[in-house]
C-alpha cells in the first residue's frame, strides 16, 4: 500500500503572518492537531498544538494579564513554526512512512508531489490502514498457522484455503517467529471453517489458534 490511498488530500492551512491566535482557533474548530504553513504555494513549515501550548500562555495562570494574553495572541505562525519538515511523496510505501515516523517520533508527515502540498499523513491514517489490512471491521475467523520459512509451504497454505473456498480478508505475516518457523495471520469468512481446519493439519500445516469473531465483537 502507498500513502497516496490513505493520506488526508484536503489539507487546512495558515499563513505564516496569521497569528497564532488564529491558528489556535482553526486547529480547534476542525479539530485537527497539527497545520501545514503556507506562503504563497509553498509549504515553509508546520505548527503542532504542542508549539501552540508552548508559546501561549494559560488563562488560568494568574501571573499572566490580559495585556499578556493580548500580546501573545499577536504572534505570528512564522515565529514558532518548525521549518525543516520531512515530507513524503504520494508514492512512498505506507510502512516507510510510518518508519519515519516512528524514528522521529513524529505525528504526522506532509505529502509533496512536485514541491506542492498534496496531503498529509497521520498517525490516525495509519491506524486506519493497519485496521483494513488485518479486516478487523468484517467478521470473519482469525486463524494463526506456524509454517517453515520454504517458499512451498506459503503456497500450500494457499491453495488449502482455495479449496475451502474461504474468502481471504486480511493476511499477515511476522517471518521471525522462531528460527524455524514464520507465524501466518489470516482473517477469513466462510462457510467450512471446520474443513479448513482439518485441511490445514492435513497438508502439514500446524494452526496455533483460531478465534472466531461474534456480533458483539468490537472488531
Amino acid at each position: 500500500m502507498f500513502v497516496k490511498l490513505w493520506m488526508t488530500s484536503n489539507v487546512l492551512t495558515v499563513t505564516s503572518s496569521q497569528p497564532i491566535v488564529e491558528v489556535e482557533q482553526v486547529m480547534r474548530e476542525h479539530r485537527i492537531r497539527r497545520v501545514p504553513v503556507v506562503d504563497d504555494g509553498k509549504v515553509v513549515g508546520i505548527i503542532s498544538r504542542e508549539d501552540l501550548f508552548r508559546a501561549m500562555p494559560s488563562i488560568f495562570d494568574p501571573s499572566v494579564s490580559p495585556d499578556n494574553l493580548e500580546q501573545v495572541g499577536r504572534i505570528e505562525a512564522g515565529a514558532i513554526m518548525t521549518r525543516s519538515v520531512v515530507t513524503v511523496d504520494p508514492s512512498t510505501p505506507l510502512e516507510q512512512a510510518a518508519l519515519l515516523m516512528r524514528t522521529h517520533k513524529f505525528g504526522s508527515l506532509l505529502v509533496m508531489q512536485d514541491e506542492e502540498l498534496a496531503g498529509i499523513i497521520t498517525e490516525t491514517n495509519i491506524f486506519d490502514a493497519f485496521l483494513e489490512v488485518l479486516g478487523a471491521r468484517k467478521q470473519g475467523a482469525r486463524i494463526e498457522i506456524k509454517i517453515d520459512r520454504k517458499p512451498a509451504s506459503f503456497y500450500t497454505m494457499l491453495n488449502v484455503f482455495k479449496k475451502c473456498e474461504m474468502t481471504v480478508l486480511g493476511i499477515t505475516v511476522f517471518p521471525d517467529f522462531s528460527e524455524d518457523h514464520q507465524l501466518v495471520t489470516l482473517k477469513v469468512q466462510g462457510e467450512n471453517i471446520d474443513r479448513l481446519i482439518d485441511a490445514l493439519w492435513d497438508a502439514g500445516l500446524q494452526v496455533n489458534r483460531m478465534h472466531t469473531d461474534t456480533p458483539n465483537s468490537p472488531e
